[in-house]
């Protein structure tokens, strides 16, 4: 029943989105001596390429793109020789790709920031164009993608088998590919990709094939070369700190036709993250120029304009806009430096500007007017925080403010007797 459950749900996938997709007009886009079939559609933050397998059309992204380009906008097209595009008339190499592809987005006016996603060769594809292009790629999806050293590790567990696994690939390529089909032969001959430079820190999530067949007909499809295929893509996943490695065993080499929804899952996942990591950007940023700021203000605070000092340091965290919380943090952290009592007395005040229904606030100041020897000025913060605290129950900055409050008093009593 769980089974029948699934086909259904894909079935229904596959007929609810694929024509989203098709309803689209496709063109042609000059990219030098040939021109490439090209679509876009879609609207959203981030433009998704897709980057199809061998000799595979763009049509094979259909159920995966169709649902995508509901959020954010997407761009398929045709290599080379596949589709509606025109063949290369010298010998399509890697770098030839890569070349055709930026030129294709430029022409297309397709504007960054991009997630790649690409399958098979794709993959070889994406990493290059990655490497070049570092400031537009925000994540990567690699769906079962080719590695450089399968060849070398299928070699090296069984030449004989890895041999009729090369021989056996190339008695099925079409003569149109030929040419294209032997430069890629000498790249996992080499094991190596031509030199793009280093893969930018994007997330990015692999999709890898673990599928066991009852009569391989590869020696890939063995449970050794299984093997060797999941941990190629796991040295592949290794070189990025972000993202996800999944496997699946109910999907062959082609997942994007047979699971579509884990790429569409994978997809939304890098675009997840990559937001998460522009904010992380952005708060970075906004830290680094309220620190620069802060230090100014700092110097006014210690040297005999102390009132402008303040105000600059009001003027700064108004402008950063952050939060209670935030701002509470950046207090005790200069709060912890005696030295940079002063800073500290002027940011957890403007606290108690910006919320003056915090009782948080309240008490951070007056403890960092404790800190300075404030001590009447902190009563009063603390008596403050006392009632704020009082209304919502906050008994942990009830019990907090009377404690200080009791050292108040005992320094007080001590300093009388002096």
């Amino acid at each position: 029943m769980k089974k029948l459950a699934t086909s259904l749900f894909l079935l229904f996938f596959m007929l609810a989105n694929q024509p989203l997709l098709h309803a689209q007009s496709t063109s042609l886009v000059s990219v030098g001596d040939h021109s490439l079939e090209m679509i876009q559609a879609g609207a959203g933050d981030y433009t998704v390429i897709f980057e199809s397998g061998f000799g595979m059309d763009y049509k094979v992204w259909g159920n995966v793109a169709s649902e995508i380009m509901k959020t954010n906008k997407v761009l398929l097209y045709s290599r080379a020789g596949t589709g509606k595009s025109e063949p290369n008339p010298k010998t399509q190499t890697l770098e030839q790709a890569v070349n055709s592809l930026a030129t294709l987005l430029e022409k297309a006016n397709a504007q960054p920031p991009y997630i790649l996603v690409g399958h098979s060769y794709g993959g070889f594809i994406i990493r290059a164009y990655a490497a070049q292009n570092p400031g537009k790629v925000k994540g990567l999806v690699f769906v079962d993608p080719s590695h450089e050293k399968l060849m070398a590790a299928l070699k090296k567990a069984d030449p004989a088998k890895a041999a009729k696994d090369t021989e056996a690939q190339n008695q099925m390529m079409p003569a149109q590919f030929k040419a294209e089909n032997d430069y890629i032969n000498l790249i996992f001959e080499k094991g190596a990709l031509p030199d793009f430079g280093t893969l930018p820190a994007v997330p990015a999530v692999v999709l890898t094939s673990v599928q066991k067949r009852e009569k391989p007909d590869l020696f890939l499809h063995e449970p050794l070369g299984i093997t060797i295929w999941r941990k190629l893509h796991a040295d592949l996943f290794a070189q990025f700190t972000d993202g996800a490695h999944y496997v699946t065993t109910r999907s062959g080499h082609n997942i994007h036709r047979t699971e579509p929804e884990l790429v569409v899952q994978a997809i939304k996942q890098v675009i997840t993250l990559a937001d998460k990591a522009k904010a992380e950007q952005a708060y970075a940023l906004k830290m680094q120029q309220l620190e620069s700021k802060l230090k100014e203000a700092e110097k006014q605070l210690k040297g005999k304009k102390p009132k402008t000092g303040e105000t600059l340091v009001f003027a700064a965290l108004q402008d950063a806009g952050f939060d209670e919380s935030t701002i509470n943090g950046i207090g005790y952290h200069y709060l912890g430096n005696p030295a940079a009592t002063p800073l500290a007395v002027a940011i957890l005040k403007y606290n108690t500007v910006a919320h003056t229904g915090s009782a948080n606030a309240y008490d951070s100041y007056g403890e960092a007017l404790l800190a300075q020897g404030q001590l009447e000025l902190a009563r009063i913060q603390f008596i403050k925080a006392i009632e704020l605290a009082t209304a919502t129950d906050n008994q942990a900055t009830i019990r907090n403010s009377k404690a200080n409050l009791e050292k108040i008093e005992s320094r007080q009593k001590l300093a009388k007797k002096k």
